[in-house]
């Protein structure tokens, strides 16, 4: 006989969980959500939201006790930041209020990016600074430091790494050609009914040619791979080719063919608004020593 691992009580032969156990879990954890949603954004008993995770937890067989407790506040907080960029955009309110929540309960960053909804959050900070205020952060080369030469008149804005290239290639190979077969029609005469030349045929195709770190900065694209390091001028992009988790780019060359970035689907689609925000600015002006970092901007605030 198997208990069931939610209520601890008899499940029956070979089971492992009563199927009213299991559903009051899942409704349990979505009312969890839906009250740090509530608190988060709104402030809807923002005070009592402690007590009242512990009371959802307790009708409903979730840990909140201890470590338990900062797991549940913080995948509510991951939620609300879900919540509040649903409309791609995150609103100084509500970046205050965000802000709030994680204060009041001595939430890290690595509490909060264990989904990867803080690298969200900063990314939405980034894009409204530069979208709403024409700021460019300045870069933190103490938190990190990025594998590439820039140029002293750009600023580097971010880094994606696990970044795939694939390149337009093509291939060519001889087809046809054929002596045909001779056969005698008369004496010192023969003729060859089959004959035909070959030709050379080109088929092109997308290949994977490298992968490592993709840089964006307010002038270009750079890229660093195993074999492969190129930067590519934002102004000298012609066209941009997005999918569900890449973006591909045309150069302005006589000779330029596809290539495409894959990466993650929150990734693309950031990479193809943060190069619109900077290709937008009338104007790029570069931030100096002790102007705000990023971090700086998630954890205050930009009017």
């Amino acid at each position: 006989m198997g208990d069931c691992r939610y209520c601890g009580k008899s499940a029956g032969f070979l089971r492992k969980e009563h199927k009213a156990c299991a559903a009051a879990y899942e409704e349990g954890l979505a009312r969890i959500g839906k009250a740090c949603v509530a608190a988060a954004l709104y402030g809807v008993d923002a005070d009592r939201l402690t007590d009242s995770v512990r009371s959802i937890g307790a009708e409903a067989f979730i840990d909140t006790s201890g470590a338990a407790m900062t797991v549940a506040l913080a995948r509510g907080w991951g939620q609300a930041v879900t919540a509040a960029v649903d409309d791609h955009f995150l609103s100084n309110e509500e970046k205050r209020a965000l802000n709030r929540y994680r204060a009041q309960h001595s939430l890290s960053a690595h509490d909060l990016d264990s989904n990867g909804q803080f690298t969200v959050f900063r990314m939405m900070n980034l894009l409204n600074a530069l979208s709403e205020h024409g700021v460019v952060p300045r870069w933190d080369r103490r938190r990190v430091r990025p594998p590439f030469n820039l140029m002293k008149s750009e600023e580097l804005l971010w880094l994606f790494g696990g970044t795939d290239y694939f390149e337009q290639v093509t291939q060519r190979e001889f087809r046809g050609g054929s002596l045909g077969v001779s056969f005698r029609v008369a004496k010192g005469v023969y003729v060859r009914p089959g004959a035909f030349r070959g030709r050379s045929v080109a088929t092109s195709s997308m290949k994977h040619t490298d992968s490592g770190v993709i840089g964006i900065t307010t002038k270009h694209i750079y890229f660093k791979g195993n074999s492969k390091s190129f930067r590519v001028r934002l102004e000298k992009i012609v066209s941009f080719d997005p999918y569900r988790d890449g973006l591909g780019i045309m150069r302005d060359t006589a000779r330029a063919k596809p290539e495409i970035f894959r990466m993650g689907e929150t990734d693309a689609w950031f990479l193809l608004n943060i190069i619109d925000a900077v290709m937008s600015l009338d104007r790029v002006t570069l931030p100096k020593a002790g102007d705000p970092t990023l971090d700086d901007i998630v954890d205050g605030d930009l009017v």
